[in-house]
């Protein structure tokens, strides 16, 4: 931590020695929240391959996190401008009173003992270079495409992940049309050994081209763009933890406003060879799967919006270790307050992310009315979801969340259950925000399976919570 900081400070002063412009922008967030039944149920189980069980450590969570994003933009001359990222903890933040390590001194007796603070990450670098046809942009950055549901460049205040690459990118742009062509590197590191001993010969290496094509008329409010992505690992590396894998993105996105409605479609398509897939040594096993993302809003009012997020993401029925159709959105990709927002399982286990969790395997729709005043803004919502693939018993399924084959022993039901969410935004200058929520998961029968004859008693899930946010 403090060589980041000597650095960091050493470069700025360097920086500020020639004079050389820089613009800081970013955002400092906090958020406390408190999860009321959190296991969905207060039977006394045994997590298992399959089960909806969540280990019974506690029935409740709490916890507070912070978020923080420093943006700079070094204006080098007019034809180059150095923009960043720089963030602290693992996903753009940290939860309070975590952090990388503790003092060693502290005991019973040390009453000033305290966690250390964690380290300073560099998200995003990269050069953007002007010339008089296109725009280029070099190093590592960030790429966003569509509504955001496989493709999300984290641009919001509570974003905690974000597409990232590093590599090579330009912006060709004639009219109304631009294409973005990229070659991008992902990753290199053997899954057996640490990335400080992975060999730099390319072996190991995990890297994207691709190429945006989009449309986009301001005058008739529209855009219609296709992505397209190859994805090529070399072998099993620690980033994905599979084997070789060859796959293609297709990316449909269309969005079409008018004075009072508006209409947003985006279809993710994935396919290829992945090896060893399951885990199980099996090689080529065939990936093919698909989603579709919508969303639309209708103003009714200059204080009242309505506003839908419906769609399909494919689950896998786990009938073939050589074929996968799951599908995982982006983890940015949130509408609901409760169902689909948190990794559960990870509140009872210190080795996951309770905030890397992903909409797959559900069809859902989600309405949500907002009224927005002078400083003031409400927002009212509904979530109904269903799972599309579920266990059948003697037959084998796929475990989304333990992302694993099973054989089932009894079968499950489909009714993930329903969400009632209200939430309010004040804020006190064009700068901060507050907010406060409350969102109630009437849990579905989805969550009682144990994948035995025994099903869980459900509870319902309360989630409530504040939220600051300086954007500056």
């Amino acid at each position: 931590m403090t060589r980041n900081i000597v650095i960091f400070l050493l470069v700025s002063l360097s920086i500020n020695s020639f004079a050389v412009p820089i613009d800081w922008k970013g955002t400092l967030a906090f958020d406390s929240n408190i999860l009321n039944d959190v296991r969905r149920t207060s039977d006394n189980c045994t997590a298992a391959a399959g089960s909806q069980c969540i280990n019974p450590l506690e029935d409740n969570a709490r916890f507070q996190s912070m978020i923080l994003k420093l943006n700079p933009n070094i204006i080098v001359n007019d034809g180059v401008t150095i923009r960043g990222e720089l963030t602290t903890g693992g996903v753009r933040g940290v939860n309070l009173g975590d952090s990388t390590s503790v003092d060693s001194n502290g005991d019973i007796y040390s009453y000033y003992a305290q966690t250390t603070s964690s380290t300073l990450n560099v998200n995003q670098l990269y050069a953007e270079v002007f010339a008089d046809t296109a725009q280029f942009r070099i190093g590592r950055f960030a790429r966003h495409f569509g509504l955001g549901a496989l493709v999300n460049g984290g641009n919001q205040t509570w974003d905690r992940f974000f597409s990232g690459y590093e590599g090579v990118e330009t912006n060709l742009k004639l009219g109304n049309f631009k294409l973005s062509p990229m070659w991008a590197k992902l990753h290199t590191g053997d899954a057996n050994r640490t990335p400080a001993e992975a060999d730099p010969n390319g072996s190991y290496d995990s890297y994207e081209v691709s190429v945006e094509a989009l449309y986009d008329d301001p005058n008739r409010n529209l855009k219609v763009g296709v992505y397209y992505a190859v994805r090529e690992i070399e072998r099993r590396d620690r980033l994905y933890n599979a084997g070789s894998q060859n796959t293609t993105l297709i990316d449909v996105f269309f969005k079409k406003e008018w004075e009072k409605v508006s209409l947003g479609l985006e279809v993710p398509m994935l396919s290829g060879e992945v090896g060893d897939l399951y885990n199980t040594g099996d090689t080529n096993a065939d990936f093919d799967t698909n989603g579709y993302v919508f969303e639309g809003a209708y103003r009714l009012s200059d204080n009242w919006v309505f506003n839908l997020h419906a769609g399909l993401i494919k689950g896998d029925d786990g009938s073939s270790a050589n074929t996968f159709e799951g599908m995982y959105l982006h983890p940015n990709y949130k509408f609901s307050e409760v169902i689909y927002k948190y990794n559960y399982a990870a509140f009872m286990d210190g080795d996951r992310d309770i905030f890397n969790a992903s909409v797959t395997n559900s069809t859902y729709a989600a309405l949500t009315a907002v009224y927005k005043g002078v400083e003031w803004s409400w927002k009212m919502g509904l979530v109904w979801a269903k799972a599309n693939q579920v266990a059948k018993s003697g037959d084998d399924f796929y475990d989304h969340d333990a992302r694993q084959v099973v054989t089932a022993a009894a079968d499950q039901s489909d009714d993930m259950g329903y969400e009632a969410n209200v939430s309010f935004d004040y804020q006190w200058n064009p700068s901060v925000v507050f907010t406060g929520y409350v969102g109630y998961h009437f849990v579905g029968d989805f969550y009682s399976f144990t994948n035995t004859s025994e099903e869980l008693e459900t509870s319902d899930v309360m989630n409530t919570g504040m939220r600051f946010s300086v954007n500056f």
